[in-house]
């Protein structure tokens, strides 16, 4: 239970936790569902996803960024369709729907006033959360935070080599020369894909590339 004092609040990531961001989660694609139900103003909310939800500060702001999609099939994946490439367009005013429903829900009570929402689309450096993304950029480079260390770090820029999946654990593989790093999935804290240039040479430029962010969405303080 959260109390209403603000200081007890969620007001920085760095009181984040890996039980707090999987509960907002699925509170976030429970609420997306029940709008889904009703009936909408903007069709294309009908097809639409949480990706995933991230928390950091911008320009000195609080910042809660819900990423959305349409979503992409099991053929999608199959034909090596990445999560980019699939139907990621999101109009303002779907945004501003999705936004609105999510607004006059409980599920930002944790957050304290102070923590701006905004939702929008993966752009140019999509997020990967469910073990389809991950599967659908296999061969990519990408970079990962964990909650934990593993192997003595939390972050990894490496290429997307393969995923272990058994019935208790899914590990992705990450590689970078002869260096091999498996990271559960369920230890990853956030993770992205780094745009695709095919001149880049090295991961430098596709890092210096993935700086470039373009996401659109609605903003607005909970009030």
């Amino acid at each position: 239970m959260y109390l209403e004092n603000d200081a007890n609040k969620i007001n920085h990531p760095k009181q984040l936790t890996r039980l707090n961001h999987s509960e907002i989660l699925q509170n976030l694609r429970r609420e997306l569902s029940n709008l889904q139900k009703q009936k909408v103003t903007e069709p294309g909310v009908l097809k639409m996803r949480v990706r995933n939800w991230l928390f950091f500060i911008e320009e000195g702001e609080p910042i809660v960024d819900i990423i959305l999609d349409k979503g992409y099939s099991l053929s999608d994946i199959e034909a090596n369709k990445s999560p980019r490439l699939a139907d990621t367009n999101l109009s303002f005013d779907e945004c501003t729907e999705v936004h609105k429903h999510f607004m006059e829900s409980t599920v930002f009570d944790p957050f304290a006033d102070a923590v701006s929402i905004r939702v929008g689309s993966p752009g140019s450096e999509p997020t990967l959360y469910d073990l389809e993304d991950f599967q659908a950029s296999i061969g990519d480079v990408i970079t990962v935070e964990t909650w934990q260390k593993i192997s003595g770090r939390s972050k990894f820029t490496m290429v997307l080599n393969e995923i272990c999946v058994n019935k208790d654990s899914k590990v992705i593989v990450l590689v970078e020369g002869s260096h091999r790093f498996e990271v559960p999935i369920e230890e990853i804290k956030m993770a992205f894909v780094l745009p695709f240039h095919p001149a880049s040479k090295s991961v430098k430029l596709a890092k210096d590339a993935a700086r470039q962010k373009a996401r659109q969405g609605a903003l607005k303080k909970i009030k």
